[in-house]
């Protein structure tokens, strides 16, 4: 019932939105860790008026789809990658 890593053609299938950076694999060519960027939008306010920007953040996902911030070991759910198996 444990979760099982997937080679890179499982991931490259999933990655419309997001961008892969760099791909880890282990001795056997399973991604075992994956680099790379999130679009995220953040309010702020410019000249008096709330404006909408879109940024890049970079995260990292470790290799059954959990999602991390890059410079901690804060999670990300929201970006959490869900396999279908």
């Amino acid at each position: 019932m444990g979760a099982k890593l997937h080679n890179i053609a499982t991931w490259e299938k999933i990655f419309p939105t997001k961008q892969i950076e760099h791909v880890y694999y282990t001795t056997d060519m399973l991604v075992r860790k994956v680099t790379g960027y999130i679009t995220v939008t953040r309010r702020t306010l410019m000249n008096g008026m709330v404006t909408n920007i879109t940024r890049r953040k970079r995260v990292r996902w470790d290799g059954h789809g959990r999602c991390y911030n890059i410079n901690n070991n804060n999670r990300l759910r929201d970006y959490d990658i869900h396999f279908t198996d």
